[in-house]
């Protein structure tokens, strides 16, 4: 059977255009890098590297959270020590003047430096990392502690909110990374130990003469109490006392929420008062030195009530904290009071470990950070290996299929070339 030449002519060229696009398209896997180009290369593989590469992305944005977390953590870890070698001068400062032959210009000296100090916890209160402020809670763009006077502060307010700072660091998990600073800085507990824990108190019965008082002391569970749980505690342990040693009087201390204050007084009941008078022994007491007082905002005199069902009120607008520990310290310097400065030592104890408590925190938290990004670095590793395989061209084996391309197509071209080698030379032999 005769093949026209027009056959043979389009059936090679089909086969020389095959197998060039063949040796083209093994040409782009390599020079591109990249085995699917398009959705139809396959279908099943592109779907699961779209998944991928979504996962990875995510993964991508919870590592920048952690690493966000991770900074604001070790800023936080940082001022916060800053904060505790500041409260840690002061009690030095205090115990000092307070054990040593201090006359009146070492006092004023004291009284300057715990100014300093005051004013360097305020700049660590308002640290911030890039440009955030870490001690506001949520308002992280509000500076949280504003001093009525930036010279000498006599008072500062929080502006921050009580929500904790937080970054997403898993599909499903987040993490406190900031904190609240009116907790850290500003405290509503109280931790109540033995060397705070005394009220020294005399109890005058009813009719009694003068000079027929009780000397009673008051010992308060230890614990760490609100200020309406205090108030509870130091009831409590005023009547055990006088029910051991006094007169089994029936007291009432109160926490007033609107005023601040701390009330002590003899319960003001239908029965007739048992006593005629309460005096609480703040500075002439045996336990002075280890005195409540402090924390409940009384001064360091003695005072007394008569008759006993009228209350003794703290000052206005007790506060604990920092800051106003640092406040009583420099008030206890600039009037030469003793007692004052024995009861700013175990305030500023006590700040010491709430500083402490929260620095350990901030560590406990970023070694938790480390162990997160750890994970994210190993998925997104593995998650792009994964990717790779479907995706990424087999650069080897690439190759060799291009050299088995190129030599069908060389062989094509050279059949071909032979075979539409005709003449009408060649057809008349």
């Amino acid at each position: 059977m005769r093949v026209a030449t027009s056959t043979l002519y389009n059936q090679s060229k089909e086969q020389i255009s095959r197998k060039n696009r063949e040796v083209l398209d093994k040409n782009s896997l390599i020079s591109s890098g990249k085995r699917i180009r398009k959705l139809s290369d396959a279908p099943v593989d592109a779907s699961r590297v779209a998944a991928l590469k979504t996962n990875m992305s995510d993964l991508t944005q919870l590592q920048r959270n952690v690493d966000t977390g991770t900074l604001w953590l070790e800023g936080s870890e940082e001022s916060l020590v800053r904060v505790r070698d500041k409260i840690d001068r002061a009690k030095e400062i205090a115990i000092s003047m307070v054990n040593g032959i201090a006359n009146h210009d070492d006092l004023q000296t004291a009284a300057l430096e715990v100014d300093g100090l005051i004013k360097g916890v305020l700049d660590q209160s308002n640290t911030r990392i890039d440009g955030q402020y870490i001690f506001s809670g949520t308002r992280s763009d509000t500076r949280p502690f504003r001093a009525d006077n930036e010279d000498s502060p006599n008072t500062i307010a929080y502006r921050g909110n009580a929500t904790p700072f937080r970054v997403k660091i898993g599909p499903q998990s987040d993490m406190v990374v900031g904190f609240a600073g009116e907790e850290v800085f500003s405290s509503d507990t109280a931790t109540i130990d033995e060397t705070n824990n005394c009220l020294d108190f005399t109890e005058k019965r009813a009719g009694a003469a003068v000079g027929e008082e009780t000397v009673l002391t008051a010992l308060v569970d230890p614990g760490t109490y609100s200020r309406q749980g205090l108030a509870h505690a130091v009831e409590m342990a005023m009547e055990r006392a006088s029910a051991d040693r006094g007169e089994g009087a029936d007291y009432r201390v109160s926490w007033n929420e609107s005023e601040q204050t701390f009330t002590i007084a003899e319960e003001d009941g239908l029965d007739p008062a048992k006593l005629d008078r309460v005096s609480v022994l703040f500075r002439t007491g045996e336990n002075r030195h280890q005195s409540v007082g402090a924390f409940m905002g009384f001064s360091t005199d003695d005072i007394a009530t008569e008759p006993s069902r009228q209350p003794l009120v703290s000052r206005r607008g007790v506060q604990w904290g920092v800051f106003n520990s640092l406040f009583e310290l420099r008030a206890a310097l600039n009037s030469n009071d003793k007692e004052g400065l024995h009861q700013s030592i175990s305030r500023l104890a006590a700040d010491h470990n709430n500083i402490l408590s929260s620095i350990s925190e901030a560590g406990v938290r970023a070694g938790r950070l480390d162990t997160r990004h750890d994970l994210i670095k190993d998925l997104n590793i593995s998650q792009d290996a994964t990717r790779s395989k479907l995706e990424d061209t087999d650069v080897v084996r690439a190759i060799s299929d291009l050299k088995l391309k190129q030599f069908g197509y060389e062989s094509a071209l050279a059949s071909t070339s032979r075979l539409l080698n005709t003449s009408l030379l060649n057809y008349l032999k």
